[in-house]
C-alpha cells in the first residue's frame, strides 16, 4: 500500500511538473530615470516582473542600485550600455573611449558598421561598467547588452562574461522560449494582447518576455522623445500591463510560476 501511494505521489509530481508553466519577465533600463526606477520596483512588488537590467552610465544608476538592493528578490543583470539613443537626453562613458563617442563626448546614438571601434577602448569601458555594477548591486547575476552588439563587441562581452562569472542572458543554457512582444497602438492598451499570449503558451515550458516599464510623468516627457511616439504614455502602459489585475488573476488561476534569470542560473548550477 505504501509503495502504491509512493508511486502515485511520484506520478502526480511528474504530471504537475509537465503541466507547470514558468515565466521570466525582464524589465529593462533600471537607472534610466527616477520614473523608470519607481515603475520597475512597482512591477516587481505589485506585478509580474522578477528580473531587471541596470544601466551603469545613466544618471539614476545609483538610485536604481539602491532600490534593487532594498528588494533582494529582484534579480539584476548589468545592461552594458555603449550607446545613447535619445535626442536630448544623453549619457557619457565611464572611461576615455573616443571611438565610441561623438564630438561632444556622448556615446553615439546607435551602431554604424562604417565606424571602427577600438577593441581596447570597448573592453575597458565594459570592464569599468561591470566593476561599478558589482560595487553597488548586491544581486547581480548576469549580463546583457543595450541595443545590440557588433561582432567585436559581442566577442569582448563573451570574454568578460566568462571572466567575471556573469552569464550573458538570455543564453541558450536557460532553455526558455520567447513569449513574444506586444506593440501598443496609440490610444490602446497592450494588456489584452499580452493576456492572449499567455493563454497560447504551452504547458511544461519556460517563457521569457522583455519590456520597459515607466510612468507617464513630465520627467519622461522631457527626457525620452521620439518622433511620432509618446514614450511616457507607452511605458506607463507597460507598467499597467505588468500590474494588470486580470493578468495577475490568470497567472494565479493557472499556476504560472513567476521566476527570474537568476533563479534558472542557480538551478542549472546546482544540477
Amino acid at each position: 500500500m505504501k509503495k502504491k501511494l509512493l508511486l502515485l505521489t511520484v506520478a502526480g509530481a511528474f504530471a504537475l511538473q509537465m503541466s507547470a508553466q514558468r515565466l521570466v519577465v525582464r524589465m529593462d533600463d533600471l537607472g534610466g530615470s527616477h520614473a523608470i526606477n519607481e515603475a520597475i520596483i512597482k512591477c516587481y512588488q505589485e506585478g509580474i516582473g522578477r528580473s531587471t537590467e541596470i544601466m551603469v552610465p545613466t544618471p539614476w544608476f545609483l538610485e536604481g542600485a539602491r532600490m534593487a538592493n532594498e528588494n533582494p528578490g529582484l534579480d539584476v543583470g548589468l545592461h552594458v550600455t555603449l550607446f545613447s539613443e535619445w535626442k536630448e537626453y544623453k549619457w557619457r562613458p565611464l572611461t576615455h573611449c573616443p571611438s565610441l563617442c561623438d564630438e561632444d563626448g556622448y556615446f553615439f546614438p546607435n551602431f554604424d558598421p562604417r565606424r571602427e571601434y577600438d577593441p581596447q577602448e570597448v573592453e575597458a569601458e565594459i570592464r569599468a561598467q561591470i566593476e561599478l555594477a558589482k560595487k553597488y548591486v548586491k544581486n547581480l547575476t548576469h549580463i546583457s547588452i543595450h541595443m545590440g552588439a557588433t561582432p567585436l563587441v559581442q566577442e569582448i562581452l563573451a570574454k568578460l562574461s566568462a571572466e567575471y562569472g556573469l552569464p550573458e542572458q538570455p543564453g541558450p543554457e536557460l532553455n526558455v522560449d520567447m513569449l513574444g512582444f506586444v506593440f501598443r497602438k496609440p490610444g490602446t492598451s497592450r494588456a489584452g494582447e499580452f493576456l492572449e499570449l499567455l493563454k497560447k503558451a504551452e504547458k511544461g515550458k519556460t517563457y521569457w518576455t522583455i519590456e520597459h516599464p515607466g510612468f507617464d510623468v513630465p520627467e519622461m516627457e522631457g527626457m525620452f522623445t521620439r518622433a511620432g511616439e509618446d514614450v511616457g504614455e507607452d511605458r506607463q502602459d507597460v507598467t499597467n500591463t505588468f500590474t494588470d489585475p486580470a493578468i495577475l488573476q490568470y497567472i494565479r488561476d493557472n499556476g504560472i510560476e513567476l521566476i527570474s534569470f537568476g533563479d534558472i542560473l542557480r538551478e542549472n548550477k546546482n544540477k
